[in-house]
């Protein structure tokens, strides 16, 4: 009798929860729900639950896959190919390498000051360990090659230790002339011509570089003596889709597919250099808005807290003066790379004809001033100059505060994963 009275108090509570889900769902939809669509809304329900939970792991593993590192994407040896690593000092080919070809580590991924200690205090072997943790040497008869993949992590934008890194290393990729060298699986690889640091030095050795996205980079590195071809070989034996998959937004025109005429890619690369140009200053001009609206007591407990050269404080660092959104700059950025792409291939029909290239050019041009009417990354500039000091004087206006983490009013969030929306897309 005890059983029977269990089981029909458990079916109470069952029809309980049901009726009053069922309610719910039903002045949801004006009172016009059907038993069979109600069933239909608890597989929906089931469903989204599911997928967030896909999403999840999904994300957990991308970490897993970015804090392992890249340098398992460097290419295997091919034929004719040798292949050793930097701390292989009794190689001639990294022998070479080390006297003249200039192999450095990414600032960025120097984690914090104990790590800096380390490599500064440590000597040849230190800097040696950490450049084999993301660079091979590879040899091939007389052609050498230092082949170096890095994880640059987004900017930690809340902290001073953050932001100097930050303009550091725009400063720094400025400081050199480029021309474009090629587009490969959709990631535009620039040469290095000329060092401003040293504008009278001619490199003893070829320095080709390409970035898939935007603040969080996977940055490709060669130092080299090969020769074109050589250089390509090496380049298009990468796996960029899986590089491209490490990153929190993945760049929508990496490893599509996307083939351009090897005549044009040199073109095609510059574009796509001065696109990433313009993005980072964009991220400058927010850089300069914050150093000029800091809060003292953020900075101080920011300063405080902060684990390393990238880690995220907790307070907003302007107070909620100024307001930014790093994904929005990387989403962004993705996005006007599709947009340039889809133009260049319907201006490669006048590819051939009479004054094409400057025609080209000036095209080009044109769609970078159109360009920042479209996205909101460009657009931004002037409306954030509104949320300064000097110009925030009413009393209706509310300032936004921004942590790591949280949802700018374009975001949303879908389990641990957080999207944002771009107008237009």
């Amino acid at each position: 009798m005890g059983a029977l009275r269990v089981i029909g108090l458990a079916l109470a509570v069952v029809l309980a929860i049901v009726g009053l889900d069922y309610y719910q769902q039903d002045k949801k939809h004006e009172g016009t729900l059907s038993a069979e669509a109600y069933v239909d809304t608890i597989k929906y329900r089931f469903a989204r639950q599911q997928d967030e939970r896909d999403a999840k792991a999904a994300e957990r593993d991308r970490k897993k896959r970015w804090k392992t590192g890249a340098k398992s994407f460097l290419p295997a040896t091919g034929e004719g190919w040798s292949r050793y690593e930097l701390t292989a000092t009794d190689s001639e080919a990294v022998k070479a390498v080390l006297s003249g070809y200039g192999p450095a580590p990414l600032v960025s991924s120097i984690a914090n000051p104990a790590e800096l200690a380390r490599l500064s205090g440590g000597g040849e072997d230190a800097m040696l360990r950490k450049l084999g943790e993301t660079g091979m040497v590879y040899a091939k008869g007389e052609d050498i090659a230092w082949f170096d993949i890095s994880l640059k992590p987004e900017s930690a934008r809340n902290t001073l230790a953050g932001i100097a890194l930050s303009r550091q290393q725009n400063f720094m990729t400025q400081l050199s002339f480029k021309e474009g060298f090629a587009v490969i699986h959709g990631v535009a690889f620039m040469e290095i011509t000329q060092d401003t640091l040293d504008p009278t030095g001619d490199f003893p050795y070829r320095k080709i570089i390409g970035r898939i996205g935007i603040d969080e980079e996977v940055v490709i590195r060669m130092h080299t003596n090969a020769g074109d071809a050589t250089i390509r070989e090496l380049l298009n034996a990468v796996d960029y889709a899986a590089l491209n998959a490490l990153l929190t937004f993945p760049s929508p025109v990496v490893g599509q597919g996307n083939a351009i005429a090897l005549d044009r890619q040199p073109l095609v690369a510059e574009k796509m250099n001065h696109l990433y140009s313009e993005m980072v200053a964009v991220q400058e001009k927010k850089t300069s808005d914050k150093l000029s609206n800091l809060d003292v007591t953020a900075v101080m407990v920011n300063t405080m807290t902060s684990a390393g050269f990238n880690s995220e404080g907790l307070m907003d660092i302007t107070g909620g003066e100024v307001f930014e959104n790093q994904d929005v700059l990387q989403i962004g950025y993705g996005r006007a790379l599709q947009l340039l792409l889809d133009s260049d291939q319907r201006q490669a029909t006048l590819e051939g004809s009479e004054g094409a290239e400057e025609t080209s050019k000036a095209k080009s041009s044109g769609f970078f001033s159109s360009l920042k009417d479209k996205l909101p990354a460009f657009g931004a500039i002037a409306a954030m100059g509104a949320g300064s000091k000097d110009t925030n004087d009413s009393k209706s206006s509310k300032p936004i505060r921004v942590h790591k983490g949280g949802l700018g009013a374009s975001c949303a969030k879908i389990g641990s994963s957080k999207r944002c929306a771009v107008s237009g897309q």
